[in-house]
């Protein structure tokens, strides 16, 4: 990935660009890399194209790919949504006549730079096409990185940006993002901003400057609980009431995060790897290892305890009995009381 950008940096681009995976950072930095490199300013109202293939037949694309530059050396042509690439279900009633696509593969024009972007996790590689395209095009893998694929990334745009920053450093980034990479790369562009001078990121750094979510504070609220920690649960707390954040929609994250911690219960229980928990469940496997590591101080009826008593809360708050803020306030206590008890 990282090669590929150096090479359109030094405008080595190719003809055709296939970017597969449903990563919006890698995409969209792709997209920005290829926009800069192949067009001037000038350039961009009249050799730049971006198409819908749900709403655009592909003999149109290949239409433009086939138009010589106005005003300019290159055309750059972005074309989304192949679904005759994938296996994927669409509502779109387009009819594409794909054998000028695949005349076009066999002999694309020097001059355009024709690049499809399936958000997608794989193609169907049973198509002829799919081959075809695969066989001609320069891939580009934007799929999801895991834990380790997320360390290395970050460790290369930093090393790509001559920035030095140490392992503890990087898995901090990557535990306050929640595994994200658009918010990671988002918050690793203002460190690098804020340390221009010095050119290394350190923990403290992160600590300081990266931004919390609400989920992450969430996150943070039940790790100072488990830790017997309550007045730094209850600071956390009080923080997200100054920022104006609803008790009634607290309450609901809290319960997503005791759910997901029940659920990694369960299936922990009947043999199910982390990978496999985050594949069934469908969540980012960095979420699930945090939250392998919190239930662990559960036993699993705990689990399903304690959101009974989040579900009657939530029915409490919504009927408007009782103080809102309070009822958070004395389950916090509560949680903190159980632990105490469980510890002795």
């Amino acid at each position: 990935m990282i090669s590929e950008w150096k090479k359109i940096e030094k405008k080595e681009f190719a003809p055709i660009y296939l970017i597969i995976g449903t990563e919006d950072y890698i995409i969209n930095e792709t997209k920005k890399r290829l926009v800069a490199g192949v067009l001037g300013e000038e350039d961009t109202d009249f050799n730049y194209a971006n198409f819908d293939l749900d709403e655009t037949a592909i003999e149109q694309v290949v239409e433009e790919a086939e138009t010589i530059p106005f005003f300019g050396d290159r055309r750059l042509i972005i074309a989304s949504n192949p679904s005759f690439l994938t296996t994927e279900k669409t509502k779109s009633k387009m009819e594409h006549r794909t054998t000028r696509l695949e005349d076009y593969l066999k002999e694309p024009v020097e001059y355009s730079i024709l690049v499809f972007i399936a958000h997608v996790d794989k193609l169907d590689e049973r198509k002829k096409l799919t081959k075809l395209i695969k066989k001609q095009a320069t891939i580009i893998d934007a799929k999801r990185p895991n834990e380790a694929e997320m360390q290395k990334w970050l460790q290369a745009i930093s090393n790509f940006n001559e920035f030095k920053m140490d392992n503890s450093a990087t898995d901090r980034l990557i535990e306050l993002t929640g595994g994200q990479l658009t918010t990671a790369m988002n918050e690793l562009d203002k460190l690098m901003l804020y340390k221009l001078e010095e050119r290394v990121i350190l923990s403290s750094d992160i600590e300081s400057l990266v931004v919390r979510s609400l989920e992450q504070n969430i996150f943070l609220l039940l790790d100072k609980m488990i830790a017997l920690d309550v007045s730094g649960a209850l600071s956390i707390y009080y923080d997200l009431l100054k920022q104006k954040e609803e008790p009634i929609k607290i309450l609901a994250l809290i319960a997503s995060q005791f759910r997901l911690l029940t659920q990694i219960k369960l299936l922990e229980k009947q043999g199910f790897s982390q990978q496999q928990v985050a594949q069934k469940l469908k969540v980012h496997p960095f979420r699930v290892k945090l939250g392998a590591r919190q239930a662990k101080s559960f036993a699993y009826h705990e689990l399903t305890a304690i959101l009974e008593r989040l579900a009657q809360m939530d029915f409490e708050m919504k009927t408007g009995y009782g103080d809102k803020a309070q009822k958070l306030e004395w389950f916090l206590f509560s949680l903190q009381d159980q632990r105490k008890v469980q510890k002795l």
